[in-house]
């Protein structure tokens, strides 16, 4: 861009049309310095001007159109010539010579001003365009070296004829083919021939629909020595060198799909290992609960009874964790179903009370195996216990089994309809280890059990639905209901194959 006021060089061998010349061009605001000579045109051109309005006739010693040429090897400027003939040989004297126009001296004032205005707009169209045609280069060099020396492999290919048209470093490396056996070859030529058809069908949905850019999944390829391999294809349309083609990247995928098969495998093998843990584990307890029914006939006494009857309801619990267990692919236990399943077989166990139903009311919700095995027995403990103390008199009723979630923590309620009951009176009853039991679930699942004031005998278990962290478990590995049932716990951590948590 020109900067205002233009600084202008005058060549002109006659004084007084220089002077009239400058005269014309500084009350237009152009700042002028003349030349009278084209070696002094020559030696003035060492400072700035923004144009250079040359005579081409300036009599003896060097033309116009010399000193034009000296000027314009050093320097980057718009020159324009000066001349009153119009004949064919002056103005062929000026061709070879970059100008910007070709000026009379008797077109008059406004023909001078209008043309040196055209060829300021001219020059400045220039240095557009050629500072366009710079970043261009610069833009297509920069590609070029992203498109060379990308790590992944890359190439370009022409969608008629599926001839390689380029090719990077890296593809080379990676194919094991030079840039010339790829330039010959086709991007058929690098495909299995089980894969040759739905490339082609491929290509044809490109051209057809015009996609710019695509990821078109998963294909095999070939390298030069026969090895296939897996690679993911990204594509985008291009126009290279006047034909339509593509760009495309690849990437091996090889090594990643053979490690995801390899933990697929790992992990079918490790769910066939804990179906049959699982099952042997779950008959061994049904094999513990029919020796525990064998026994509780033997037993002479109703105590000795209700005792082993308690005992089976604990196992039973075990046995019917370990059933939903089977029933997942992946360990996953539906609470619901699981404390549905509890409370029936709980039911079926007990000897009185057979006019007593069971009403629940259970929500689905999200629980580790460890957290689902502490409500288990919290539940059967419960149950067990308001089924004996609710209804020791009465033989008709309900019991109300509930379980949801209430924001971040989950509640299992037990409710009855029976005769008026309370926790105080369980702690001190001589069968109070379900009572510690329940306590330890607690403590281990960080929650929480009590009574729900004004409902009756409606007992809640709160604890929240994370699992507490290790320091939260640590803190809790010496309490005394720990220590008291720490066999416990080590025998279910071990036989479940958990790492232990707050809970069962």
């Amino acid at each position: 861009m020109v900067e205002w006021p233009p600084r202008i060089l005058l060549v002109e061998d006659d004084p007084p049309t220089a002077a009239l010349e400058k005269r014309i061009l500084e009350k237009e605001g152009y700042v002028v310095t003349l030349a009278y000579s084209g070696e002094e045109a020559v030696s003035l051109c060492s400072n700035d001007f923004d144009l250079v309005l040359m005579d081409i006739d300036l009599g003896p010693g060097m033309k116009g159109t010399q000193a034009a040429r000296q000027i314009l090897e050093g320097r980057d400027i718009p020159l324009a010539f000066l001349s009153s003939h119009t004949d064919k040989a002056t103005v062929e004297l000026t061709e070879g010579i970059t100008s910007y126009g070709y000026i009379l001296k008797t077109s008059g004032p406004v023909v001078l001003l209008a043309s040196i205005k055209m060829v300021f707009r001219l020059y400045e169209a220039r240095e557009r365009e050629q500072e366009h045609r710079r970043q261009l280069r610069e833009s297509e060099a920069r590609y070029r070296e992203l498109f060379e020396q990308n790590p992944m492999p890359m190439w370009v290919y022409d969608l008629d004829s599926l001839k390689f048209l380029a090719v990077n470093d890296a593809a080379m490396a990676h194919y094991g083919y030079s840039l010339q056996e790829f330039l010959d070859r086709t991007i058929v030529d690098i495909r299995p021939p089980e894969e040759v058809e739905r490339l082609k069908a491929r290509v044809k949905e490109l051209k057809t629909d015009h996609v710019k850019y695509a990821n078109s999944g998963l294909w095999q390829h070939q390298k030069k020595d026969g090895t296939t391999i897996h690679v993911e294809i990204f594509s985008h349309g291009m126009d290279f060198q006047g034909r339509p083609a593509r760009l495309i990247l690849a990437r091996d995928v090889t090594e990643r799909l053979a490690a995801e098969f390899e933990v697929q495998r790992q992990l079918a093998e490790k769910e066939r290992l804990l179906a049959q843990f699982y099952s042997r584990t779950r008959n061994h307890i049904a094999a513990l609960e029919e020796m525990l029914k064998v026994r509780a006939r033997e037993m002479q006494s109703e105590e000795g009874t209700r005792a082993i009857l308690e005992t089976m309801n604990r196992v039973s619990g075990l046995r019917l964790l370990y059933d939903q267990l089977l029933k997942g692919t992946r360990g996953d236990v539906s609470p619901a179903s699981y404390l549905g399943d509890l409370g029936n077989a709980i039911f079926r166990a007990q000897l009185r009370a057979t006019n007593v139903k069971l009403v629940t009311d259970l929500e689905e919700v999200q629980l580790s195996s460890n957290q689902i095995l502490g409500l288990g027995a919290v539940t059967n403990e419960l149950i067990s216990e308001t089924l004996r103390s609710a209804f020791w008199r009465k033989t008709g009723g309900t019991v109300f089994l509930g379980l949801k979630k209430a924001e971040e923590d989950i509640i299992l309620s037990v409710a009855d309809d029976g005769d008026p009951w309370n926790l105080d009176s369980w702690e001190k009853s001589p069968d109070s280890f379900g009572f510690s039991v329940m306590l330890m679930v607690a403590e281990q699942l960080g929650g929480s059990i009590g009574v729900e004031p004004d409902q009756g005998n409606r007992i809640l278990f709160r604890f929240p639905q994370k699992e507490m962290d290790r320091a939260f478990r640590e803190s809790i590995s010496g309490s005394p209901l720990s220590e008291r049932f720490r066999n416990v716990i080590e025998a279910v951590n071990h036989a479940g194959h958990v790492t232990p948590r707050p809970g069962i």
